[in-house]
């Protein structure tokens, strides 16, 4: 293993030999690794994890650009991986824009490991003949989740998908993506430094504010892909959103969005079938009762309401009878938005939690929404933010294969 300085002239491109024999632990990533390398390895666990994704012995791409500098810009070029069947498997990388490539041999199954770098692997490897040209059509392979939030039980609580990206996709495949998925959002989340950006879409459109699909979003990234993480930041259209983890409980810091009082809203009590006590607005209508079972008996008319004026309505009533361990109850409709009714809805807390804070006199609530899925939800009021915590559990995992000209 020489230095780069001492190797001889490469052909056009590099060939690398990472070895994760040795690593050292803990483990500060040597400033002379190649992009690429480093870009692959820091999600080689979720890349690994779905093996089956290529077929065995052959080339499959991911969505991960190589951002090599061969000249003054940034290769644009998507990383190809070919695993093996050995065990520890050997996983070679190529970049078919550049042709710049490599081997990870003696992998363990940490996303972030990386070692030393080698700089002298024959150019004959196992394998790199079968690297795909870089004018192929092949498809871009995408993970994808589905996690039921707020919920401890499979079946139950708000079912979001999860997207992990290492680059934003264009606009309007991503919501094609979310309307193929059929859920109430789909979360896509970028790596940024430390942080990552994230972007939830329902089936029709993007939203600047989702509760439980950054409670999947989140419970990927904590529990799944880097479980050593004790909290995340996430950058999104409202502000940093910082969730962290306690055994199993997520909790999310949310910006508050207490409500102001409003006169009833043209159409809204015959689109809900049912007179409500008092109409409150923020981002969302709430339409506030005095009976839980009122709440939980709404047959709301889905074309009227959605005709109505505003993002979505959220009915609500104090916790009592059959619901008197809780707080308050709630529904949330947004047949607008494409989601007639939302199974649990962590970002309607955001106003909700503030106004049942000040009409109990307490900071610390349990809400429970009683839709047909049903969920529960602990709620903290601490100045003009809330907290929201609650659960999750992993439905399924697979992939998208997306054609590559659709991503570019």
């Amino acid at each position: 293993m020489t230095p780069p300085h001492s190797r001889s002239k490469p052909r056009r491109g590099s060939t690398y030999i990472t070895d994760m024999t040795h690593l050292p632990e803990p483990f500060d990533p040597d400033p002379g690794i190649p992009e690429p390398a480093r870009r692959l390895t820091e999600y080689l666990g979720s890349i690994v994890e779905k093996a089956s994704l290529f077929l065995p012995e052959q080339w499959g791409e991911t969505n991960m650009r190589c951002r090599r500098r061969p000249g003054r810009q940034r290769c644009p070029g998507r990383i190809h991986v070919r695993i093996g069947t050995e065990d520890p498997p050997e996983i070679l990388w190529a970049c078919p824009r550049c042709e710049e490539n490599g081997i990870i041999r003696n992998w363990q199954g940490s996303a972030w490991d990386l070692s030393d770098v080698g700089w002298d692997l024959a150019e004959n490897a196992r394998g790199l003949e079968g690297v795909p040209p870089a004018s192929s059509g092949n498809s871009s392979v995408i993970p994808i989740y589905q996690v039921d939030a707020f919920t401890d039980r499979l079946f139950a609580g708000n079912p979001a998908a999860v997207c992990p990206l290492t680059d934003w996709l264009p606009d309007d495949l991503m919501q094609k993506i979310a309307a193929e998925n059929n859920l109430s959002e789909t979360a896509f989340f970028v790596p940024r430094d430390d942080e990552f950006e994230l972007r939830w879409f329902t089936p029709e459109v993007e939203v600047d504010l989702c509760g439980h699909a950054t409670l999947a979003a989140a419970f990927v990234l904590l529990d799944l892909l880097e479980p050593d993480r004790p909290c995340v930041t996430f950058r999104s259209r409202s502000g940093r959103l910082h969730v962290t983890r306690d055994g199993d409980l997520f909790s999310l810091d949310f910006p508050g969005q207490p409500p102001a009082p409003i006169p009833e809203p043209p159409g809204l009590s015959e689109a809900l079938g049912a007179q409500p006590a008092s109409y409150l607005e923020s981002r969302d209508i709430i339409a506030v009762f005095d009976d839980p079972e009122v709440v939980r008996s709404l047959a709301p008319d889905m074309e009227k309401l959605g005709a109505v004026e505003g993002f979505a309505v959220c009915a609500t009533a104090p916790g009592a009878g059959r619901d008197g361990d809780v707080d308050y109850v709630l529904r949330f409709f947004a047949p607008a938005q494409g989601v007639p009714e939302d199974p649990v809805t962590g970002s309607a807390q955001c106003s909700l939690a503030p106004y049942w804070s000040e009409r109990l006199g307490k900071t610390v609530l349990r809400a429970r929404q009683v839709s047909r899925r049903g969920g529960e939800l602990l709620c903290e009021v601490a100045g003009d933010r809330v907290r929201i915590a609650g659960k999750a559990v992993l439905v399924f995992s697979g992939i998208l294969r997306i054609p590559h000209q659709a991503t570019s």
